[in-house]
């Protein structure tokens, strides 16, 4: 009887799971064609189906930021975190969101927390290049520094935290520093015009006029046409 049972609750749910992936990989498609309306209707629906799985309210959420609505997305990364209170790719969302509403105090709190739970890796990563901007935003530049100091450290092929660091050290004049930071980024990521800017904009402060040019023209090259005002004054 127990046997029996136990079939029957299989056979009886499997309509509602297929109807819940379904709706997902439904909600999964739009989003991904920029079809936010409908991929909205469709995780709406998988949300309904099944309450108690976070990635549907986590997978909406994402949507909702995609239309801007953050209020909303709020709500659905709030749900799938006390869902799942430990998700990375959950909190690193809510960060954004609360960062985009203003709630910068709570976004770091959210950022902090994947470092306890997640101390090395890809979310980890990620957090600490947010942590450092966030800094860096505040001109605390010895907090942004000791961020990508952790990044460097548990990553070192991280070409943005190489440069992330080099502009922080740009900008307490370590310019030797920053620029031996900068040269790592270009090695390890050439095409990062990024930090092609910032290695020009260290080698004109050291009044390194010819290398500086040669990175501006890289950055340039690479897509990247907010240098060339730089260009007209410095290199022409």
């Amino acid at each position: 009887m127990k046997t029996l049972t136990t079939s029957f609750l299989v056979i009886g749910t499997a309509p509602l799971f297929a109807q819940q992936n379904s709706d997902m990989l439904a909600g999964m498609s739009a989003m991904r064609a920029q079809q936010h309306t409908q991929a909205e209707a469709s995780f709406s629906k998988a949300v309904s189906e099944a309450p108690d799985d976070m990635k549907a309210w986590y997978y909406r959420a994402v949507n909702r930021i995609g239309m801007n609505d953050f209020g909303g997305a709020l709500k659905d990364l709030d749900q799938a975190l006390t869902l799942s209170p430990d998700d990375a790719h959950a909190l690193l969302r809510r960060a954004e969101v609360k960062s985009r509403l203003g709630a910068d105090h709570s976004a770091l709190a959210d950022l902090a927390r994947i470092l306890s739970v997640r101390p090395t890796g890809p979310a980890a990563e990620h957090a600490l290049l947010q942590l450092g901007h966030f800094a860096m935003s505040s001109n605390d530049y010895l907090g942004a520094k000791a961020h990508y100091d952790q990044l460097v450290h548990i990553a070192p092929y991280n070409a943005l935290g190489w440069c992330d660091r080099g502009i922080a050290l740009a900008a307490m004049h370590e310019d030797d520093l920053a620029l031996n930071d900068l040269d790592h980024a270009v090695e390890i990521d050439p095409d990062l015009d990024q930090a092609h800017v910032q290695r020009a904009i260290v080698l004109l402060r050291m009044d390194r006029k010819q290398e500086a040019c040669a990175a501006l023209h890289q950055a340039h090259d690479l897509g990247n046409l907010s240098v060339e005002e730089m260009l007209l004054i410095y290199c022409e």
